[in-house]
């Protein structure tokens, strides 16, 4: 990967950009939404989609090689309905399509916006391995381009720099807030108490049993937009404060904020500050394939002045990773 920033990288207009953290004067432009107005979020558009935890899980088989419904049954123990409920979810959202012949077993395959989920996928596994496993990490990949075992890594495409919260700089467009829908939907969660659902042990989803609802995750990228006090989270998302409160718990409970009474509120730790990288993953995905047709909700500016796009690349050659190229060997024993 280079070492600078490279030509491709487009120049930002000249104009006010603040940092994730410690902004230098002023408040930051992406921190507090006007009146009337919400974020226009590409990353709670894929939570909305993919973060159900059951959800992701049913697309991880899909990686492993699952394709008949009875397959995806059998290797999660998930009960019949609720199968058939994400599966039909799955297809309505273009992760899956159906195949088969009259009177043929029907198989459901990944489409390339499901294949398009990879690298989350694996900034996810990277954050869990690293965070939320004891030991040897339940499998272990390898990159059939350059014939390593690796672990992902999420970097700018331009620079090959590892992606560090605390060193972005954002830039908003000008429809960056978008009028607050009138009707904000509901969504559930009990306390989070590790638990895990699979019949596999995963370290993607061992984060998802924490940031796998929508609400959870809306607190936490609150907390990267430079919000950290509970009347700032009331503010930004109108959410209830019994269910604030639940969701702040369990992120503590879990290791990604602490309260700080010096500082004030509530602060991401290391362990929650190394979450960023799956997360704006998860942008990208939502930005070419859900609410933006291919342009950005917002640009991440390089000190040097350029706009850079996160990607999961190789550890070992560098390269950026597809489902295609990656093969694996399970450090437990697989499900039958």
């Amino acid at each position: 990967m280079p070492a600078k920033l490279s030509s491709v990288a487009a120049k930002a207009p000249a104009q006010k950009i603040e940092g994730l953290f410690g902004p230098k004067g002023g408040v930051r432009p992406d921190r507090y939404p006007p009146e009337g107005y919400v974020r226009h979020s590409a990353e709670s558009a894929t939570i909305d989609i993919l973060a159900d935890t059951w959800t992701y899980l049913i697309i991880r088989e899909g990686f492993f090689g699952a394709r008949r419904f009875a397959e995806f049954q059998r290797k999660l123990a998930i009960p019949r309905a609720t199968l058939s409920k994400r599966l039909e979810r799955l297809q309505k959202n273009g992760i899956f399509k159906r195949t088969g012949k009259p009177g043929q077993h029907k198989q459901y395959q990944l489409t390339e916006r499901g294949h398009d989920v990879y690298p989350i996928t694996l900034g996810m596994m990277w954050f869990g391995d690293k965070w939320m496993s004891e030991g040897t990490p339940p499998l272990a990949l390898f990159h059939k381009t350059c014939r390593s075992w690796f672990s992902a890594r999420v970097v700018w495409r331009e620079t090959g720099e590892p992606v560090q919260a605390r060193d972005i700089r954002i830039r908003i467009p000008k429809d960056y807030w978008i009028p607050r829908p009138r009707i904000a939907p509901r969504h559930r969660r009990s306390s989070w108490d590790g638990s895990v659902q699979g019949r596999r042990p995963c370290s993607v989803e061992r984060m998802l049993s924490i940031v796998g609802d929508r609400w959870t995750f809306l607190v936490l990228q609150e907390l990267f937009h430079g919000n950290h006090r509970f009347d700032d989270f009331i503010n930004a998302l109108l959410i209830a404060p019994s269910v604030l409160s639940g969701r702040l718990i369990n992120l503590q409970r879990a290791g990604f904020i602490e309260k700080n009474e010096e500082l004030g509120g509530y602060h991401l730790t290391k362990m929650g500050l190394d979450s960023y990288g799956p997360m704006i993953l998860m942008k990208v995905w939502g930005e070419k394939w859900v609410v933006r047709g291919g342009r950005s909700n917002f640009d991440f500016v390089h000190p040097s002045g350029g706009i850079v796009t996160p990607i999961a690349v190789c550890s070992s050659c560098g390269n950026l990773l597809s489902a295609r190229d990656v093969s694996y060997v399970c450090n437990y024993v697989a499900p039958d």
